[in-house]
């Protein structure tokens, strides 16, 4: 009994000990009470095109064959042939989205509302949060904002959806205080990786986001459109090529949770022959006919040297680009379509075969290279739009041609950026120009050239593309009905809009089933979002 006390009495005081440094045993020496407001503004810019299993689905997979850029991978039959392959595709955006990049920009948010000295900061995230939620709401249309990202802060845990309408109201609201809020004497952005801190520039990111936004509403509410694109453009947009909000990401491989190299390059360089990714034939003979350089830059046609392996990235296998450029037909797979071996008389003599897999164009080895930048809003694209505000007599514009070309010459300038792309000459740009001379003249003939130009500019940047094209109808895409194999999942129908998660009609049902049922009942994905009116 004695002994069995002693053992007793031993561990009581051992266990007295542990808790005596309880606290300081289960502090990480290394941890920090706070996340420094840079680092997590960075964290949330990087993971937006980094998160190599994220764009492969909804811009590889869905939006970018959708608005036939790309074709040819197994995952592009959802996109490129309107199939539901794996529904679950559909759903990546929402689901990193909310938990992920929403979650932290409202922190960074809520963290900075009370800081004077970090008011600029708060600006950005507030523009950041409304450009997040613009992608979200643009592909599944009425979703989870005014009540999102408040299980912590309010124990919100089963949001509401709002509508469309109320959404982009407030994002206009968002955007003009936010601006308004930018300090140029409360220093810079720290962390910011895609203005380098620039208070100016996020100024004209913030204006030019709501001139995009503002053009979104032409087809259901034309006179709020007016007013929001005028207003935009009265308090400074963009102006070059230095003021293109992008992504500089690094060269690094794919490895799960490392989101800093480039996600789109990483889905590409996942195995030989650009993972089966093709530019589509809609593209390339686009491009073919109107004599665009930026056709060498976006795509190549490559394969192994004579007697050496393939290289995944391409960089140091035979490039056959200048001989042949050929696209695949759209909602094809690279491997089906048969065509003969093309044989390739190369200019010092030498002959090559060109076999089915290789023949069509890949992803060139500058927009794959995994510290390739993404583009989130380029100069080009606010030259297109305010091309159109010419047309449309908004804001006092005028020179729709003059507009044009800008945009075609900052488009062209800025393909210089990709790891060593070879700088378009200017006889090259001019003579891209001259494709549209002489100058239509009527609206109809003008919209078309300028939204033409926007697709050519949006490439690897689906959902702007698609979104795009849902609003103007350009460029006039021919809808996808088969190929050899294969055959279209709606009868020849485009999807408009994103399915919603599965999880939602479990874990959020009554506010799930009110969004459905204000499309008609159905989670259908050839139904409309409000501002995509037909016409």
């Amino acid at each position: 009994m004695k002994k069995l006390f002693y053992i007793l009495f031993i561990a009581v005081v051992a266990l007295q000990g542990c808790t005596d440094d309880f606290e300081k045993l289960n502090t990480n020496p290394a941890g920090f009470p706070e996340i420094f407001p840079g680092i997590q503004l960075a964290k949330v810019q990087t993971d937006l095109s980094g998160m190599r299993e994220d764009v492969w689905r909804y811009d590889l997979a869905i939006t970018s064959p959708l608005v036939q850029h790309l074709a040819g991978s197994w995952w592009t039959q959802h996109g490129g042939q309107y199939r539901v392959v794996d529904k679950t595709q559909w759903y990546t955006l929402w689901e990193t989205s909310y938990p992920r990049d929403l979650k932290n920009i409202q922190d960074l948010v809520d963290r900075t509302a009370a800081d004077t000295s970090l008011v600029n900061m708060h600006a950005a995230a507030r523009i950041m949060r409304v450009y997040i939620y613009a992608r979200i709401t643009d592909l599944y249309g009425d979703i989870p904002y005014s009540e999102a990202i408040k299980g912590y802060t309010e124990k919100i845990y089963l949001p509401a959806y709002d509508t469309q309408e109320k959404i982009y109201t407030d994002f206009f609201k968002e955007l003009e205080e936010a601006v308004t809020e930018l300090d140029a004497t409360k220093g810079a952005i720290e962390g910011d990786q895609f203005l380098g801190g620039n208070i100016d520039h996020w100024k004209r990111f913030g204006n030019s986001l709501r001139m995009r936004l503002g053009f979104r509403l032409t087809k259901v509410a034309p006179d709020v459109a007016r007013t929001q694109v005028e207003a935009a453009i009265a308090g400074g947009v963009m102006t070059s090529n230095s003021h293109t909000c992008q992504m500089r990401h690094e060269a690094i491989p794919y490895l799960d949770g490392e989101n800093r190299g480039n996600g789109r390059s990483q889905v590409f360089q996942s195995e030989a022959t650009s993972a089966g990714f093709r530019l589509t034939n809609t593209l390339v003979d686009y491009m073919k006919a109107t004599r665009d350089p930026r056709l060498y830059i976006y795509g190549g046609t490559y394969m192994a040297k004579p007697d050496d392996e393939e290289e995944i990235d391409n960089s140091d296998n035979l490039d056959l680009t200048e001989y042949l450029q050929e696209g695949l037909a759209y909602g094809a797979m690279s491997w089906n379509l048969w065509m003969p071996i093309q044989e390739i008389i190369q200019n010092d003599g030498d002959t090559v075969d060109l076999d089915v897999a290789h023949r069509r164009m890949q992803p060139s080895k500058y927009v794959a290279a995994l510290d390739a930048p993404y583009f989130h809003f380029t100069y080009a694209e606010v030259e297109f739009l305010l091309a159109e505000a010419a047309v449309r007599g908004w804001g006092g514009q005028t020179g729709v041609q003059e507009h044009f070309e800008k945009g075609i010459q900052a488009a062209c300038e800025l393909t210089s950026t990709y790891p060593d792309a070879p700088a378009i000459s200017q006889d090259s740009i001019d003579v891209l120009k001259a494709q549209f001379l002489p100058f239509p003249t009527g609206e109809d003939g003008q919209m078309r050239v300028i939204h033409e130009q926007m697709w050519v500019n949006f490439f690897l940047n689906g959902p702007e593309a698609y979104a795009n094209y849902r609003r103007t109808g350009y460029p006039e895409l021919v809808p996808f009905t088969s190929v050899e194999w294969y055959t279209s999942g709606t009868n020849g129908v485009m999807p408009r809009r994103f399915f919603y998660p599965e999880s939602e009609s479990v874990q959020n049902p009554d506010h799930y089933q009110d969004a459905v049922g204000r499309i008609g009942g159905t989670d259908d994905w050839l139904k409309r979002v409000w501002w995509d009116v037909e016409k």
